[in-house]
């Protein structure tokens, strides 16, 4: 394995991917930008799905996705953000 693989979020053990994209996953990538700014998965459309990049989404934008799920901010951010 690369050491740039090694370094992906995705590969941490504690990564709960599974778990956000059951709760998440047909939440569009144009709602977490909204509450994480327009950084959030760069690569992907706004369209997408967040179950559809979650995989290979970029570190910075996982360890965000992970830090408000496991602090219990993501259902409440992701609420507000849809109400917008």
């Amino acid at each position: 394995m690369g050491n740039r693989a090694s370094t992906h979020a995705c590969l941490r053990q504690d990564f709960k991917g599974h778990e956000i994209a059951n709760k998440y996953g047909e939440i569009p990538i144009r709602i977490f930008r909204l509450i994480y700014g327009p950084g959030f998965a760069p690569a992907f459309c706004s369209s997408h799905g967040l179950r559809h990049t979650l995989a290979i989404l970029d570190r910075p934008s996982l360890d965000k996705l992970l830090a408000d799920d496991k602090g219990g901010l993501l259902e409440g951010k992701i609420s507000a953000a849809l109400a917008q």
